[in-house]
């Protein structure tokens, strides 16, 4: 599976002048250079911007750009000015005006797992979602409910749709009313107080000194302990690692619930992943249904053996 890791995003170049002036205002000294990071689904560029003075992991639109990318460099925006340094990086400034918007963050110096994943990568990324889910969230960080629903609620969707419902792989068409009465028990598991990533992936993960640092902060919610968990395992499978049972037991040894515990947010996911990727592509984020594609098997693989 190609984690979205393949495609380009736009050049430094390309972000308006008078924007690159201000974002090497805030690292300091004269600008020396860039290393641009491609890959996700976002049309904005990102990349380590490196001055006389030091560097930054840059992550920037301008005004006419895409209107979701935009939004999203907001949301991340705000949520980077609450967390901690314990679970995200440091934002060293931001920028939004009339003409862009930028963030300049902390750069960590580290690598992607999932290249393969390894055991060890599992357990670096267990301990970080340990520390999200001991860490109370702020209380102005919106509720994982109010923003994971209706996006992850998709089965009723599907339901209505005899050619996506016929297509559900693993025998699951004939078990949609058990998925519809699952989904009713979704708002509930997604309900608590500690912080939540909301896209866990290995495109968001950085790997320094046995650490596994957490990326790209948009989505990030209030919400339950591990609810982030069911949302990253159908990736590792997809990508060549253990499956997602084998892999849910090192979460385990690092205090994730047993996986019934969290089987609708498992069934919601996948609902989700199963939904989007029959949806028409978005020009401006290629490759984006062919990545929720590889995904849906292991997930849907996966509650197929849980229910």
């Amino acid at each position: 599976m190609k984690p979205g890791a393949d495609r380009l995003r736009p050049a430094w170049s390309a972000l308006p002048a008078s924007l690159r002036t201000q974002i090497v205002g805030v690292i300091g000294g004269d600008f020396v250079g860039d290393e641009p990071a491609h890959g996700g689904f976002s049309a904005s560029y990102a990349g380590v911007v490196t001055t006389t003075a030091g560097h930054a992991f840059v992550k920037a639109c301008g005004a006419d750009w895409h209107a979701d990318s935009l939004h999203f460099l907001r949301e991340e925006m705000r949520t980077l000015a609450h967390l901690p340094p314990s679970v995200a990086p440091r934002l060293r400034g931001a920028i939004d005006d009339a003409v862009g918007t930028a963030l300049v963050i902390e750069a960590i110096d580290g690598r992607h797992p999932g290249r393969p994943w390894t055991t060890e990568d599992l357990h670096s990324v267990a301990r970080s979602l340990r520390t999200l889910s001991t860490t109370p969230a702020p209380s102005a960080m919106p509720r994982a409910e109010d923003g994971m629903i209706p996006g992850f609620t998709r089965w009723r969707e599907i339901a209505a749709d005899p050619p996506l419902l016929e297509a559900l792989p693993h025998g699951l068409s004939s078990r949609v009313r058990a998925l519809l009465s699952m989904e009713d028990c979704f708002q509930d598991a997604l309900h608590g107080d500690v912080i939540v990533h909301d896209d866990v992936r290995s495109d968001n993960i950085l790997i320094s000194d046995g650490r596994a640092h957490l990326l790209d902060w948009p989505h990030a919610r209030r919400g339950a302990a591990w609810i982030d968990l069911p949302c990253l395992l159908p990736s590792v499978e997809a990508s060549g690692g253990p499956s997602c049972e084998e892999a849910w037991a090192i979460f385990e040894e690092h205090g994730a619930p047993p996986q019934a515990a969290l089987l609708p947010v498992i069934s919601a996911f996948a609902s989700f992943l199963w939904y989007q990727q029959a949806q028409p592509e978005i020009s401006q984020l290629p490759g984006l249904r062919e990545f929720q594609r590889a995904q849906a098997d292991p997930a849907l693989r996966w509650l197929a053996t849980l229910i």
